[in-house]
């Protein structure tokens, strides 16, 4: 796991919460967290997407503690999938 790891976007510097690893050592979740205050809207799904076309990772997480989504992406298709609850790993 990378806990706070930094990325240029745009030529701005950006920080994601967590990315999760597979033991070849490829990214297989992205997860953006908020406080619990903060309401999960567009916005922050337009975040994390931006975060993730430097990561093409297949499944997000953006959570405020409270609410949780998850999401799978089809780099393929160029499509998103919105998931009732992450997939076990193995």
């Amino acid at each position: 796991m990378h806990i706070e790891g930094g990325l240029k976007l745009n030529s701005l510097q950006k920080r994601h919460d967590l990315v999760v690893y597979n033991r070849l050592g490829q990214g297989i979740l992205l997860a953006e967290f908020k406080a619990p205050t903060v309401k999960i809207t567009e916005n922050t799904f337009h975040q994390i997407a931006n975060y993730n076309s430097q990561y093409k990772i297949p499944l997000l997480l953006v959570s405020n503690g409270i609410e949780h989504y998850y999401c799978r992406i089809d780099f393929e298709k160029g499509d998103f999938t919105f998931l009732s609850e992450l997939p076990s790993f193995g």
